[in-house]
């Protein structure tokens, strides 16, 4: 099976997880347990993965990298190299991490702070010790907290972010975009982050 289509189904228990997280289908705490197993393993078969094909798949469009530039990073786990398939691509990546390098603090407050609430205020909700708040109202926040942090590093990322020829510092793992491209998590960062950003809006206009 071709690097792209493995890439994608693994990269499949991200949307699994947020869909257990916000919609709960199995109850809460089924739910969520399920949604934190899933999100704790990820990493044991994911990493590999994309680490064994870091050297021919480019980081940026998911495509063959060729004989393309490298790309020298420093993750929390350590230093990392991958691919580019061209300089162009190569540029992207630089401008992306560099913007998330800057924006490290905003990132974690936004994307893990969301994360850290929404998990321990659904369980309170789901026990009832919030009084009126539900576990609806805590998945509008927690998609309102992602959106307002996903978005707009989805749509200014690439434009703001430093070009650089050496090792980039990343504040975040890249195995996961690495899975089917940073340029398509970008997208998803776009679309999602609109849609995430609409749903919550609109439930929460509906709170007395």
């Amino acid at each position: 099976m071709p690097d792209r289509l493995l890439g994608l189904l693994l990269f499949l228990p991200i949307p699994l997880v947020l869909g257990l997280f916000t919609r709960a289908p199995f109850g809460v705490r089924a739910s969520l347990g399920l949604g934190v197993l899933l999100m704790a393993t990820h990493r044991l078969y994911a990493r590999p993965f994309a680490l064994s094909r870091a050297g021919r798949r480019c980081l940026w469009c998911g495509g063959v990298a060729g004989d393309g530039p490298r790309v020298q990073l420093e993750e929390p786990s350590g230093p990392s190299t991958w691919r580019a398939c061209a300089e162009e691509h190569r540029d992207s990546l630089t401008r992306v991490f560099g913007t998330a390098d800057r924006w490290r603090w905003f990132l974690r407050i936004g994307i893990l702070g969301s994360l850290a609430l929404f998990l321990g205020g659904a369980l309170l909700a789901a026990f009832g010790r919030l009084g009126p708040v539900t576990f609806a109202d805590m998945s509008a926040l927690f998609r309102l907290g992602v959106s307002l942090t996903a978005l707009p590093y989805g749509l200014l990322a690439a434009a703001l972010g430093p070009r650089t020829d050496g090792t980039i510092r990343v504040p975040f793992p890249v195995h996961i975009q690495a899975l089917i491209g940073t340029a398509v998590m970008l997208w998803l960062f776009r679309v999602v982050g609109t849609v995430w950003f609409v749903q919550a809006v609109l439930l929460v206009a509906k709170w007395p």
